[in-house]
């Protein structure tokens, strides 16, 4: 499998769809904007989870150090989870922005028929009545 097929997959499956590889070559070609809107969307996406994952865990470890600080320390410690914490809220925001512009750009390459529902949805979500 070439990376480029596993980008693809990894992409669309955060959106709970997978590729149609044989269809998205013909759509790369008739539509190439739309399919690196796709790819750029993702990756933000992409970046934006691991900024919001990796600040999250630095702000955890920053509490341990607040917890435990004293004087001098203390200030510094606060000082640090306030950033982090701004930095965490700016990538939320982003991580959100985000997230709408790849599900638009999956919309735009279901309609092409480039993405489909990696699961189908049934007719009647929650059992029959």
């Amino acid at each position: 499998m070439t990376d480029v097929n596993v980008v693809l997959r990894h992409l669309a499956r955060l959106d709970g769809a997978a590729p149609d590889m044989e269809h998205i070559g013909v759509t790369t070609a008739q539509h190439p904007t739309e399919v690196c809107d796709f790819i750029t969307a993702g990756c933000a996406l992409v970046a934006a989870n691991v900024q919001q994952e990796l600040l999250g865990e630095a702000a955890q470890v920053l509490w341990n150090v607040y917890d435990q600080a004293g004087g001098p320390e203390l200030v510094t410690a606060g000082e640090r989870v306030r950033a982090v914490g701004l930095a965490l809220t700016r990538a939320t925001q982003e991580r959100e922005k985000a997230l709408l512009r790849f599900h638009e750009a999956c919309a735009v390459l279901r309609h092409d028929g480039a993405l489909f529902d990696a699961v189908p949805t049934p007719a009647n979500p929650g059992g029959v009545r």
